[in-house]
């Protein structure tokens, strides 16, 4: 199996990071409380799963568009399911849910490739950067085209390694990549996640049959820094955690923003080591399943670093 440049990547950083340090000790005590849970169900009540052809559209233009939710005045939310509002990547889910079911030439490639941000607007209603996502569905639109119009042909690489890599060919949005200290190091965040969707939506069977899945690794966002630091696993300067607390904005490409991401991407694999030493092997991107979904359950101490990106 080849070898995943965003894990090297990521160890790589943290021999190196200044601004950023993981806790070993925090880290396995972290470890034992994931042990004893269970793994995140797919929360389909959020999600679409019908026709084959029609859930790999909507999985893609999902993580095409699964980005930094927090720009503007107020928060975006939308109704959910059972009536309670829903913010953030759960309202992103279900609205498009809703236009999976509701109105599903929405995702016709065709469609996407010409959306306008009304269109847009009408399923989704005034979500943050709205111009910069109408131009990324756009991308996907025309990314599809050149696959005979199927996400059946266009997702069935045969490997999430292979998946990731014709996203990041064909999609721009996809390339979450940067330079640092001259040094190559990719992230792949919405590329990687799209994987473990896909895995989720068809439950490991199908399109969902990726052999490789322990190839991919943490999913680099907002959320998971900021739990392991209120776990005290993830430890930052003091500078840089005054300036989060502050919720002033880190810049997309700095030493601290890289280093915030690579160290949640190793503390994850070190969390899988401690894992399977307590005879629980979970894969990495279930362990960022698990995480996630721990965050949007728990009143947080810290805000989440503030990064205005469409990567993540």
């Amino acid at each position: 199996m080849r070898t995943n440049p965003v894990r090297v990547a990521a160890r790589w950083v943290m021999a190196r990071a200044r601004w950023v340090s993981l806790d070993t000790a925090a880290l396995r005590e972290l470890a034992g409380k994931l042990a004893e849970g269970g793994g995140p169900p797919w929360p389909e009540e959020y999600h679409f799963t019908g026709e084959e052809e029609l859930t790999l559209r909507y999985l893609l233009v999902l993580d095409a568009l699964n980005f930094c939710f927090w720009p503007g005045k107020g928060r975006w939310r939308i109704p959910g399911p059972g009536g309670e509002m829903l913010d953030g990547y759960y309202a992103l889910a279900y609205g498009l849910k809703r236009a999976a079911e509701d109105r599903p030439e929405f995702f016709e490639p065709g469609r996407l490739a010409g959306l306008a941000e009304d269109d847009l607007r009408g399923v989704l209603g005034d979500i943050p950067l709205l111009r910069e996502r109408t131009r990324i569905a756009r991308e996907v639109g025309r990314a599809l085209l050149r696959f005979e119009g199927s996400a059946r042909r266009f997702l069935g690489a045969g490997s999430c390694a292979g998946l990731v890599e014709r996203l990041t060919a064909h999609i721009p949005s996809f390339r979450d990549a940067c330079i640092w200290r001259g040094r190559w190091i990719p992230f792949y965040k919405r590329a990687q996640i799209l994987c473990s969707d896909i895995h989720g939506a068809f439950r490991g069977e199908g399109p969902g049959a990726l052999p490789d899945m322990d190839w991919l690794t943490a999913f680099a966002d907002y959320k998971l820094p900021q739990l392991l630091r209120a776990h005290g696993a993830l430890v930052l300067h003091p500078g840089l955690a005054a300036r989060i607390d502050r919720r002033e904005a880190i810049r997309a490409g700095s030493d601290e923003e890289i280093e915030i991401r690579a160290a949640t991407v190793h503390a994850v694999e070190l969390l899988v080591g401690e894992l399977s030493r307590m005879g629980r092997p979970l894969r990495a991107f279930e362990v960022d399943w698990m995480l996630w979904t721990l965050s949007q359950d728990m009143d947080l101490p810290f805000p989440y670093h503030r990064t205005l990106t469409i990567f993540y």
